[in-house]
């Protein structure tokens, strides 16, 4: 068994394996339903997930009207090696970037969403419901 086999059979015990079941389990399908409900509303949207060099795994949603140059992002990483997760938004109407660091527990339905909330509404005056 390789030592990737290992850490996915330790499950929630592996701190770095839970932030990242937590990334994909809790948040994905919240920006998923985010991304559907500001392309509703006219706005361009992608998602993608990665984990880094760093072993630090990364969810980002990016969107834009057809007309701005540049998308805004909600970047969401799960910082393995410090035990945090960090809630990056890149506005590309004003160049400006939030960066707020929580603890794993806060990576939660309540949170995502209210951070889902405020980009939309700080990056494109959108309401989401």
């Amino acid at each position: 068994m390789s030592a990737h086999d290992e850490e996915i059979s330790a499950g929630n015990n592996s701190p770095v394996m839970s932030l990242e079941l937590k990334l994909s389990e809790k948040a994905r399908p919240l920006f998923e339903e985010a991304a559907r409900c500001a392309h509703a509303n006219g706005l361009w949207v992608s998602l993608s997930s990665s984990v880094t060099e760093f072993a630090n795994a990364e969810l980002v949603l990016s969107a834009q009207y057809p007309q701005d140059e540049a998308p805004s992002s909600y970047k969401l990483i799960a910082d393995t090696a410090n035990q945090v997760v960090i809630h990056e938004m890149t506005f590309s109407r004003d160049e400006s970037t939030d960066r707020q660091e929580t603890q794993p527990e806060a990576l939660n339905n309540m949170v995502i969403n209210t951070q889902l909330k405020a980009f939309f509404t700080k990056a494109f005056g959108l309401h989401l419901a």
